[in-house]
């Protein structure tokens, strides 16, 4: 149960920490993230958020349904 918990306050704490350094070193001179950068700042920090979420939470589904309990 402890290692849920450990999971998901990474999950939420570290979706937008990534959200924001991905907004802020991929949309500079040369954007690399296309279409994202076009939108506004915070819709786009929303998505990557919400996606950043969906992957991690995904990974950490598997990872805990994989390891056996104990």
């Amino acid at each position: 149960m402890l290692r849920v918990l450990l999971y998901a306050l990474a999950i939420l704490h570290l979706g937008p920490g990534i959200a924001f350094a991905v907004l802020a070193f991929g949309c500079g001179d040369t954007p690399w993230l296309g279409a994202v950068c076009g939108r506004g700042e915070m819709q786009a920090f929303a998505w990557l958020t919400l996606g950043l979420w969906a992957v991690m939470g995904g990974w950490a589904a598997w990872r805990l349904r994989r390891r056996p309990a104990g």
